[in-house]
């Protein structure tokens, strides 16, 4: 474990220490990298993982972001594997819930998860990287052609699978008063894991083939609780060889794909963009089998805020470095502004109090879908034959009411048409209500914001928002009224 000083000439790719202001708030944010060895797996009949390829060599790299006075630590270690779809590390569980995480005084850990980033690392600072290792330990393999015409790029160079025994590693560690453990010296603490996206499939997959090996688990559970987002229950594939899985069924007959669940309580949060897909079967409070669906509505899986706004700054600097962008490309209305964030607030809030206490997580309504009997007709950028059902205005049916949802100021869709007749599929946009609409809708400004605070403290009732997080969350709501013309 080698820590990576923070200089005036360099610094981490995805810091975040001057957007989220940490000299102001005391945390502090410091880049390790760890070094080992990992075995790569395949996996048998019953999705345990076969070592196919012993000790190969990695080096991958750590952020931590936590309080600089200990005694502030909440006893929470959060622990995100990156989404590396866009071929970079985000942190986009960081990006949504930050304000939650330090207030609470948890310590935060982001770990790279793929190869497929190690290329702009290196192009972002090549001597600050030089070191990250991800290489194939046997290139000659020949990939299969699910894997080549997968959604995700494939790179003979770089081996995905070295990533299981990294992340078992480190959980193990952080378990540990061991000197290589960065955090040692804030005291025992609990450990949740957390994903974005593709990062969630990796969840399922420690869920299904490596939370409950016996190695893993003779000191206690592997993590303490796990919250995926953004995602359904298909398990990663466990090297970049070998596709996901997900077509199996458990002995009930159900899908596996729409269920899961751990000795230690699951939460899964959605938006709009991955509902459909994800079809969760339900929720489950089995002693063995714990698990809660989210899913939140007049939302996607990007917004001007989680793709935009927070790289404001330094973060457009840093993309900008690397020759990326992220833009919402819709020709019609304005992109999705949904204030979702507190509701992750509150599901990492109760994920804690499941764990700790044994208290359960609210169960939440799910967004009411239907499957269309003629699917060419619905618009849809996945080609799902579910559809959710929507009202008079347009917006969806159902899942966790928060404001913007229980009062619009247009219609939101998760999915934005683009000027050359493509689809952004995961960054959705609002159609606002005219002027003259809203103030039909609501009258003044004045009662909408009394019902921005009723719809606001229902959902605080309900658990599904913080009160911590209310005033600000009614602000917000508030503020894209008056900007859309309400008076």
């Amino acid at each position: 474990m080698n820590y990576i000083p923070t200089t005036d000439s360099t610094r981490p790719f995805a810091s975040a220490a001057e957007k989220c202001r940490f000299t102001e708030i005391d945390y502090i944010e410091d880049e390790y990298f760890m070094s080992g060895t990992a075995n790569i797996y395949e996996e048998s009949e019953d999705q345990k993982p076969e070592v196919i390829i012993s000790n190969a060599p990695y080096t991958t790299r750590l952020l931590i972001r936590r309080p600089k006075e200990k005694q502030n630590f909440s006893g929470n270690i959060v622990i995100e594997i990156l989404n590396a779809t866009a071929m970079i590390d985000i942190d986009r569980m960081w990006v949504n819930s930050w304000k939650f995480f330090t207030r609470n005084g948890d310590i935060y850990i982001g770990i790279t998860s793929k190869g497929h980033v190690v290329d702009s690392l290196k192009k972002f600072d090549s001597v600050r990287y030089e070191a990250i290792n991800w290489s194939n330990p046997q290139p000659e393999r020949i990939p299969s052609p699910e894997i080549l015409g997968g959604p995700f790029p494939f790179l003979s160079q770089y081996e995905s699978g070295l990533f299981w025994d990294m992340l078992i590693d480190l959980a193990k560690l952080l378990r540990t008063d061991h000197a290589l453990n960065p955090v040692s010296d804030y005291g025992k603490a609990m450990l949740y894991l957390t994903g974005w996206s593709q990062s969630g499939s990796y969840l399922a997959r420690i869920l299904h083939s490596f939370a409950y090996l016996q190695e893993n688990t003779a000191d206690g559970p592997l993590f303490d609780g796990y919250l995926l987002a953004g995602c359904g229950a298909t398990n990663a594939p466990l090297n970049a060889y070998s596709p996901s899985t997900t077509a199996r069924f458990f002995q009930s007959g159900i899908p596996q794909g729409s269920i899961l669940g751990g000795k230690e309580p699951v939460i899964a949060v959605n938006t709009e963009s991955e509902n459909r897909l994800a079809y969760w079967f339900g929720d489950f409070d089995e002693p063995d089998f714990k698990f809660r669906t989210w899913q939140i509505p007049a939302s996607s899986h990007d917004t001007h805020y989680n793709l935009i706004e927070y790289y404001e700054g330094q973060g457009r600097e840093d993309l900008n470095k690397i020759n990326i962008t992220n833009a919402w490309e819709g020709c019609e209305g304005e992109p999705m502004d949904c204030p979702y964030e507190p509701i992750y607030n509150a599901a990492f809030f109760h994920l804690y109090n499941w764990a700790k206490y044994r208290i359960p997580a609210p169960h939440a309504p799910k967004i009411k879908t239907r499957i269309s009997i003629n699917p060419d007709t619905v618009e849809d950028p996945f080609g799902s034959f579910a559809e959710n059902v929507k009202d008079h205005f347009g917006n969806t049916v159902g899942g966790i009411r928060h404001p913007a949802a229980d009062c619009p100021t247009g219609v939101y869709t998760s999915f934005s048409k683009t000027a050359t007749g493509s689809v952004q599929a995961m960054f959705g946009n609002v159609m606002p209500f005219s002027r003259e609409q809203l103030k039909v809708f609501y009258g003044t400004l004045e009662n909408y914001r009394s019902l921005v605070t009723k719809s606001t403290d229902n959902a605080i009732s309900l658990g599904f928002i913080l009160p911590e997080d209310r005033n600000e969350l009614i602000e917000r709501v508030v503020s894209i009224a008056t900007n859309r013309g309400l008076e």
